[in-house]
Formats: C-alpha cells, structure tokens, sequence
C-alpha cells in the first residue's frame, strides 16, 4: 500500500527583525557625550584665551625708565664690535636689520646691523656712549629706543646730538617733557603719545626728526604709567579713557603758544589718538596727524597675534577667538566696537602720516592699508619692508628721517 509524504512538523522561518532601537540610543548618547566634551574643551579653551586677552592687550604693567640687562649676553667684544647671545627675555628683534640702544651694568651705546652667526649669535658694531665697554658674559638690554637717561638730567654736550634736553612739565597729573624747537620758534609742536605699556622714552626717536624740521615736541604720559594716575578699571583702554589725557596736553600747547597742533600716536597711541579725534572739542585745532603701527582695531590686532599663538606656531581658530572676545567683554568690560577706528573713518580730517612695518609683529599692515584705502586724500602711507613693530625708524633711520621732517615742514610751512 502506498504512503502519504510526510510533512515537516518544523515552523515557517520567521522574517528577520530590525535592530532594537535601544542600540541606537546607545549611539546617541555616545555621540552627546562626545559633543559635551567638545563643548566644554571648546568652552575651556575660549575662556584660556579670553585671559591670554586680557594678560596680553589689556593689562597694565608700565615698563620702567632703568633698562633690565636681561635681553641678550655679551659673548665677544672688540673695540668697533659686540656678540650677543639670546637672553631669557630676548625679543623678536633680537637678529633684525636695525639698529638700537644697548645698555648694561656700567655703560650703554648704540649697535648697528647684524651679522647673524652660525651658532645662534649676532654680531653688531657697537658705539660706546657712555660708561666703560661690556666685559664677556655681562647681561645687557636691547631697546628700540635707542637713547637711554632721561633727557631733563642731559647737559648741551650729551651724546644725543638733536634730542638735545627737555624741561618736564606736569600736566593733569601726567608728566611730559618739552622740547623746545631750536629755531626758537614754539608755534608748532608735535604731541607724541606713545603705546602700550611703553614710557616717554619711545618718543625720543621722533623728537630727533622734529627737532630737524624746527618743530618743538611734547612728549607726553597717560593714565597706567609710571608717576601717572591710575585709570579706574585698571586696564589699557585703547583710547576710550586715555584721550582724555591727551586732550589736555593740546589744552596746555595751545596755552603756551602753539598754533599749529600735530598729533602722534605710535602703537596704542595711535588708538588714542583716533579716540581724541573722535571725541574731543579741540579735535578741530589738529593741523596734521602721524601714526606709527597704529592700533586702530584691537580685534584685528588680536586676531592677528592669534595666528601663532598656540604651541608649534599653531593659529588660534576663528570660532574661539570669536567666543574669548565675548567671554574678555564679559569678564573684563572690553568694548570691541569702541575701539575700532576703522569701521568709521570720519575722524580723519587733517593730513595724515601713517609708518607702518611690513615685518611688525603685532600690528598687521592691513590696518595701515584699509585706513589708507578709506581716506586716500588725506593719508599718506609708507611702508617699510623690514620694520619690526614700531620700529621704522630703527630699521631705515635715512627713510624715516626723509619721509617724517618733509611732512612736519610741511605742516609748519602751512
């Protein structure tokens, strides 16, 4: 008798199932961790660089008239020579192409162009101005400078033949010196106002021009400097409160015979500056203006010393910067529209100077382009290829000196 097939008593195979969905919350939760720690690393690194702001730009740490022989060492000496080896507070220009004041325990003088050794040295020439020459190891200050002392304690016969002496004044609290024009003709002074955490001292460069086209010089101090008031936040402003102090020193030129009024402003003391010119009542009594690595925009300048300022040379990213300058408004009041002189140029009424080096550190050129492209009646641009910052005349003294007495004679001729 035949036999049915039998049939399989095992169950259909069931269709396959997603995956539980619990994996994918796994996943997400994986990847919101990983965004917390981003944001809080990107948070944390913001609020590092919003203090690298404020340590870097905003604080106040007048420098001091006595140089710091902590610069560079002395490796060799010969009657017309000196080789220097980098100190623990070397500066950027430690092998650049141009010339400054050397000063160390027992004397101080001038070192010219270097010849850059193979084993990390320069060797500058070196004219002794004073004091007896430095000994092998002595540690010595490098400043731009360039003349050391304070010129009211100078005799006729000291070594700075232009700069010559001054007479200190003090004005709104501030001391300045006055350099009378050796025309004797006072009618025209230049107000120079240095930069940041910089003294009078910086000013002595210009005055030496100045005193070539027979203009008489102000060189003047601000709030924060040594021997000056305090400003009340106790940080560097950029001209917001600062002009105010320069304000008063065109008062005291215009009450001692000055008619013609040029303002200088190198570094930060372009900001202030700018912020006079915005600002002040007597804005109108400003025959002519020269600037010097100007810092017109503190967040240009910020961005741009960002560009290395990670280890290895790596560039702080734009996104943080953003967010630090934010964080520095919050914690430390900085008003970043306020103190940049670039998104409103109108302050720009008279003829303007602007010395700009193309190798400055901590200015970009930009700043000096985009102020030149916004009023190109009024500004006269001039760069120097190889000027540290505020260096222009240390680098090309012959250019400077041409450029800086054409433009005062200029302005006394008018």
């Amino acid at each position: 008798m035949a036999t049915m097939p039998t049939q399989s008593l095992q169950p259909a195979a069931k269709p396959s199932q997603p995956a539980p969905a619990k994996r994918r919350h796994h996943v997400w939760r994986w990847v919101a961790g990983v965004l917390v720690v981003a944001l809080a690393l990107f948070g944390g690194f913001a609020w590092y660089f919003s203090g690298r702001i404020e340590s870097g730009a905003l604080a106040s740490t007048p420098a001091a008239y006595e140089p710091v022989y902590d610069d560079v060492q002395v490796t060799a000496v010969t009657p017309t020579t000196v080789t220097l080896a980098k100190g623990p507070d070397v500066a950027e220009n430690f092998d650049a192409p141009a010339i400054y004041g050397l000063a160390w325990a027992g004397g101080n003088g001038h070192i010219g162009m270097p010849t850059v050794n193979s084993d990390g040295t320069v060797t500058r020439p070196l004219a002794i101005e004073s004091g007896t020459a430095p000994t092998v190891g002595a540690m010595a200050a490098v400043d731009r400078a360039y003349w050391f002392g304070i010129p009211t304690t100078w005799t006729a016969e000291a070594t700075s033949p232009t700069v010559r002496t001054a007479y200190g004044v003090v004005i709104g609290g501030n001391p300045a010196w006055f350099f009378a024009s050796p025309t004797g003709d006072n009618s025209t002074v230049a107000i120079f106002v240095h930069g940041q955490n910089g003294t009078r001292l910086d000013g002595l460069r210009f005055v030496d021009v100045a005193r070539r086209a027979g203009v008489a010089s102000l060189v003047i101090s601000y709030r924060n400097d040594v021997g000056s008031p305090a400003d009340p936040s106790g940080r560097l402003q950029y001209g917001q409160t600062e002009w105010r102090d320069l304000d008063a020193a065109v008062t005291w030129a215009k009450d001692n015979g000055a008619t013609r009024i040029v303002l200088v402003g190198q570094s930060m003391g372009g900001a202030i500056v700018a912020a006079f010119l915005e600002n002040s009542s007597q804005k109108q009594d400003i025959t002519g203006v020269v600037l010097d690595a100007p810092m017109l925009s503190l967040d240009d300048v910020v961005t741009y010393n960002a560009r290395a300022a990670l280890p290895g040379g790596l560039a702080v990213p734009t996104p943080v910067i953003k967010i630090a300058e934010q964080i520095a408004t919050w914690r430390y009041g900085v008003d970043w529209a306020g103190t940049d002189y670039l998104d409103d140029t109108s302050w720009v009424r008279a003829p303007t100077l602007v010395l700009q080096g193309a190798e400055d550190p901590k200015v970009p050129l930009s700043i000096a382009t985009d102020l030149k492209s916004a009023q190109p009646d009024l500004v006269t641009l001039q760069v120097f290829p190889t000027a540290q910052h505020a260096e222009a005349w240390n680098a090309d003294r012959e250019t400077y000196t041409q450029v800086v007495r054409g433009f005062l004679e200029g302005l006394r001729a008018s």
